[in-house]
């Protein structure tokens, strides 16, 4: 009699907790798959000198994806990789830089953002087979020269580009921006961060069901698995000392399974994705320099920019 009483009382507390678990999870997911847009101030208007060429092509994947050409003073150019919830907008300051550098400059809006196709962000799954087919676009360009492009990425855009290197040789310099070293354990910590929940058990539960939605398998998201692949092609990483949305241990993890030429610049004050806004002028130099020397940039300067020192 007792075991009933208590089964028909524990009973609706397992289904209830079940309940939790999975509607929290199903939230999560769907923060995870669609997250809402960030909107920036800037815009291309806000950039007098530089001048887009619309430019759409086609991802392996099955979908178009939009983005701009800058048309640099040489072939030397950089596909630049906006960040989880971002657009290309976000990138108009470094492409502004890197133009006025000499380099060709691609932006564009990955899967599921803008006027880009896709269903789903897909925190790295489909977006590093998106950015070889950027490059697969750039090489059919008269005015690229394959033997010298590089990428540049901010948060996943950060993550992305080391995924795609790692595969691809026609990328041959990486700057990662504050990129994840394996998406479940960001997914852990924005849990914690932004929801205010434990990571377990909600977090797994939570790829588990984006899993299942999107068709993708979120745990194999993990570029300090093959970031040591791009070498002996070169790796900076940037990261701000104050970033609670990737904290800065993604990027030592990184750092510490890439291979030589790498460097590592941790940057006082900075938090989530906003090294260039408090080192404007550090973070300039030092990518430009790394540019330089890796793609032998050779680009004339626009009026009134000095060329960097390269050390």
């Amino acid at each position: 009699m007792l075991r009933k009483i208590l089964l028909r009382g524990v009973a609706p507390l397992c289904a209830a907790a079940a309940l939790t678990l999975g509607t929290i999870g199903w939230i999560g997911s769907e923060r995870a798959l669609r997250p809402h847009y960030y909107h920036y101030q800037q815009s291309l208007a806000s950039f007098p000198a530089l001048h887009a060429e619309s430019v759409r092509f086609h991802s392996s994947t099955g979908i178009d994806l939009v983005g701009r050409w800058f048309h640099g003073t040489n072939r030397s150019t950089i596909v630049l990789a906006n960040g989880y919830g971002d657009t290309q907008d976000q990138m108009l300051p470094i492409a502004d830089f890197l133009h006025r550098a000499g380099f060709n400059v691609l932006t564009y809006n990955m899967r599921a953002r803008g006027d880009s196709g896709g269903e789903y962000v897909t925190l790295g799954v489909y977006e590093q087979i998106d950015l070889i087919s950027a490059l697969d676009y750039l090489c059919a360009r008269s005015d690229v020269d394959p033997q010298r492009i590089g990428a540049l990425g901010i948060s996943m855009g950060g993550a992305v580009v080391i995924l795609a290197a790692a595969q691809d040789k026609r990328i041959q310099a990486v700057v990662d921006d504050c990129g994840f070293s394996d998406a479940p354990s960001v997914i852990a910590a924005s849990f914690e961060h932004f929801i205010h929940l434990p990571a377990f058990p909600f977090a797994p539960v939570t790829i588990w069901i984006a899993d299942e939605r999107a068709g993708i398998d979120v745990d194999s998201v993990r570029p300090m698995d093959v970031i040591a692949r791009i070498s002996p092609r070169p790796v900076l990483i940037i990261h701000g000392l104050d970033d609670y949305t990737v904290p800065v241990a993604n990027s030592k993890q990184n750092f510490a399974h890439a291979r030589e030429p790498k460097q590592l610049w941790l940057v006082p004050g900075a938090k989530h994705g906003k090294a260039h806004s408090v080192a404007k002028a550090e973070y300039e130099r030092r990518v430009t320099a790394f540019f330089d020397a890796a793609l032998q940039n050779t680009g004339k300067r626009a009026r009134g920019q000095a060329t960097p020192d390269p050390q």
